[in-house]
């Protein structure tokens, strides 16, 4: 895929120019066109090709959700919206990402590349995840596979890495593990990053993982949408 064909759907003028905007700086993106009219979607991607949505949730006649289920499997989305209860509804739809307006330009080009990984593996059949990584424990080298993983926790200088029968303590920061983890894992709160195929279940703005509760931080609460 030479570039990411995108099109942004969203009925008030300053969020398409910002979109707009950060399209255009970032490489491996085109921008097909923008739409302030939702139902105009449904004519377009008959007629072209579309690799990413960016939809709006609060759109007269229909809404972000109510688009993505009419359009599902055909491309990729990202929600962007002002409302962040709307979140967690996100993930049924298999959403990419959910970014709460207004949103960084930082912030659209982590959501852009979980989105180059997702599209990857449905044009290349990429599979260059590797099933598990190595820390440093002591003097050894551990190696650990993504799926033992249910949570790793920031513990001041120390990250430990819990798994259903032990717990691991490496010397390096949360934020380093946020870039090397696959798309299956997701950071909730400023000490957490937690395996997504491990939640019990949410609630109460918190994250159940076998029966411990993990906080959702309120900066964090738009990256639980579909992310997988």
């Amino acid at each position: 895929m030479d570039k990411i064909k995108c099109v942004i759907v969203d009925d008030e003028p300053l969020p398409i120019e910002l979109l707009s905007d950060y399209i255009h700086k970032t490489p491996g993106l085109e921008l097909i066109c923008a739409l302030r009219n939702p139902v105009e979607l449904l004519d377009l991607i008959e007629r072209h090709q579309i690799h990413l949505l960016f939809l709006d949730i609060q759109m007269p006649q229909l809404t972000g959700l109510q688009l993505a289920r009419l359009v599902q499997g055909r491309c990729e989305f990202i929600i962007t919206s002002a409302y962040p209860q709307y979140a967690l509804d996100g993930y049924e739809y298999d959403v990419a990402d959910y970014l709460l307006k207004p949103f960084s330009f930082d912030r659209f080009l982590s959501a852009i590349n979980k989105c180059k990984k997702r599209l990857s593996k449905i044009y290349t059949g990429d599979s260059v995840d590797p099933s598990h990584f190595f820390v440093k424990t002591g003097n050894r080298l551990r190696k650990i596979y993504h799926t033992e993983v249910l949570y790793l926790e920031a513990m001041r200088d120390y990250i430990a890495i819990h798994m259903p029968l032990e717990k691991v303590m490496t010397l390096q920061s949360l934020s380093s593990f946020e870039e090397q983890l696959p798309a299956g894992f997701v950071r909730i709160h400023r000490s957490y990053i937690i395996n997504m195929d491990k939640i019990t279940y949410i609630e109460n703005g918190a994250v159940v993982i076998q029966d411990v509760r993990l906080p959702i931080g309120d900066k964090y609460q738009d990256r639980l949408a579909g992310i997988k």
